[in-house]
């Protein structure tokens, strides 16, 4: 597919062609294809010649597109490869998903999903199923501006209302939830939703409201996470629990608003925040019940190899070698380097080489 010399000229008409068959991959070879409403009703992959070479875009500037980018639809199950997915923005004030809005079962590979905007999901809006690998979603903002009662400015990169979403050596970084009720800078976790990230980090993201970094509102399972440098404005600054996490073998730290990590709600009959599972977790202020507080020394969030940016830990690091061989649940930190360096393991998404 590309804008000329292709059996295609645009995307939605490779998905539509009667010839084009489920399972089908169709490739995007154009450097920079604008293309905005691109609705996936059948199981097909949409793919790149790598993120920084093919991007499709709903509009050259940023906020000003006609469209969201997709709109995967149920029952549909999608894979998108090696491209960014930027500029959306959904036609209607009081929808989500300025990038991506999911009702299907969804899998981003070596992806960007960047600079998109919409009332809360800015970058993806979940409904379905949802995994990320090696992929970064950034620079998205969910701007809460819709008509009255449908404000929402949460989940500035990713919102998962339904369903599941899986983060696998994925960041999440320098994601926006504005507006009063702005809730999970980088992913809001929302009631109805299962959440697993594995090897993955959030960064750098910010709330007007509660969860800098990330909020729960239904399940979220950490293992090897590194949640850093987020801010909100009121609790949580790295994350705000109203629902239920469980965590093991993750860093959070140096995020800056009502503490690395909140419980929320006032209990009762309205319920309040839970911590499950916790086992060999830093949390740089003590918040959440951690077997280790203090500075986990965290170089910044950076190309350390692999595909996407991560925070290093530094050489005295407190969180180097706390994990014994036997509970390394994870083979690889998220750069795909070898986790286990010599008797025991790291905590946080990355593992110190021997050679660092």
């Amino acid at each position: 597919m590309c804008a000329a010399g292709c059996d295609f000229t645009t995307i939605q008409a490779a998905i539509d062609d009667a010839d084009t068959p489920d399972g089908a991959i169709i490739e995007v070879t154009d450097p920079i294809h604008t293309e905005a409403g691109i609705v996936v009703n059948k199981d097909v992959t949409i793919r790149g010649l790598g993120a920084d070479n093919t991007i499709v875009q709903a509009h050259d500037t940023p906020g000003e597109a006609p469209e969201r980018v997709f709109l995967v639809k149920k029952g549909a199950t999608v894979f998108f490869e090696k491209i960014t997915i930027r500029h959306g923005k959904p036609s209607l004030q009081d929808e989500g998903g300025g990038g991506i809005m999911n009702y299907g079962t969804l899998t981003l590979k070596n992806c960007v999903v960047g600079s998109n905007t919409a009332n809360d999901g800015a970058g993806i809006y979940n409904r379905g199923a949802l995994t990320l690998v090696n992929s970064t979603v950034s620079n998205n903002t969910a701007d809460g501006i819709a008509p009255p009662g449908y404000e929402c400015g949460s989940g500035g990169g990713i919102k998962s209302s339904d369903g599941t979403l899986a983060l696998v050596n994925s960041t999440v970084s320098s994601n926006k939830a504005e507006g009063g009720r702005g809730k999970g800078g980088g992913v809001h976790v929302s009631c109805n939703c299962t959440a697993v990230f594995t090897n993955s980090t959030i960064s750098g993201n910010g709330a007007d409201r509660h969860g800098g970094g990330v909020s729960i509102m239904g399940t979220l399972h950490l293992t090897n996470c590194t949640i850093s440098n987020n801010m909100s404005a009121k609790k949580g600054g790295g994350v705000y629990v109203r629902g239920r996490l469980d965590y093991v073998n993750t860093i959070i730290a140096n995020n800056r608003g009502g503490g690395d990590c909140a419980i929320g709600g006032p209990g009762g009959y309205k319920g309040k925040g839970a911590i499950g599972t916790n086992r060999y977790n830093l949390v740089e202020d003590g918040s959440c019940s951690p077997e280790i507080s203090g500075d986990p020394m965290l170089g910044p969030r950076a190309d350390n190899g692999g595909d996407t940016l991560t925070h290093a830990l530094l050489p005295g690091s407190p969180a180097i070698d706390v994990i014994p061989a036997g509970e390394c649940p994870v083979g690889t930190d998220q750069r795909g380097r070898s986790r286990l360096q010599g008797a025991a393991c790291d905590l946080g998404a990355f593992e110190l080489q021997v050679d660092e």
